[in-house]
């Protein structure tokens, strides 16, 4: 079976700095494996998350590979992002779009910053559901800016499912949430690894809020 995602020693730098993000990092996370990222700041976890994800225009000039097919072998990032839920803190920051939250969440149906392909009334129906998992259900319709941060990312979290995806990558997702809600997405992550033919990889800074369906750890330096 072949690998979700492959690195094959890769290096990556941002312009100016004194020493790589990532250096020489191979790894092979196949289908069905639930894997943490962990690091201290700097280790280069989300660097290798925007890697995965072609956010990181560097990320074609990398010897990757993400569901078989070599990156750079002409597939679109919308190809890429179709098979992928993603949240981040990154994201959340960068997240100003003032729409109703339902329009938030389903902008992840086709991994737009907005909406601009109305979704059918079923698909609907399904960020309404996921809504109501995450505890935001009643917040259909306020503008997502007027949310604390902890409701927004909430209907991030939310965003990141909405579509099912194979493979779900979880930047430290419970980062700024509240005991109750931190529980709460946590047995939401638990679910999603019961489930036959998904992978995950889930980056923090602490193990305690690691589901205990992890299967293997990638530690950065």
């Amino acid at each position: 079976m072949e690998a979700t995602i492959t690195f094959d020693d890769v290096t990556y730098s941002y312009a100016g700095a004194t020493r790589a993000a990532l250096a020489g990092v191979s790894l092979a996370v196949a289908p069905g494996e639930f894997v943490a990222v962990i690091g201290g700041n700097g280790s280069g976890k989300s660097t290798l998350l925007s890697l995965v994800c072609a956010d990181n225009p560097q990320a074609y000039a990398c010897d990757i590979s993400l569901f078989g097919r070599k990156r750079g072998t002409g597939e679109s990032i919308w190809e890429i992002k179709k098979h992928i839920g993603y949240v981040s803190p990154e994201m959340h920051r960068a997240y100003l779009k003032n729409l109703p939250t339902l329009e938030i969440v389903a902008s992840g149906l086709h991994d737009s910053i907005g909406l601009y392909r109305r979704p059918r009334p079923e698909q609907l129906a399904v960020c309404e559901w996921w809504m109501e998992v995450f505890g935001i259900g009643a917040f259909k319709q306020k503008p997502f800016l007027q949310l604390s941060s902890g409701e927004q990312r909430l209907a991030l979290l939310a965003r990141a499912f909405v579509k099912d995806p194979e493979l779900l990558i979880l930047d430290e997702p419970l980062h700024g949430l509240d005991t109750y809600n931190r529980r709460r997405v946590k047995a939401v992550i638990e679910a999603f690894c019961q489930r036959r033919d998904k992978t995950m990889i889930m980056v923090t800074h602490y193990e305690n809020e690691l589901p205990a369906s992890i299967t293997n750890r990638i530690r950065l330096a």
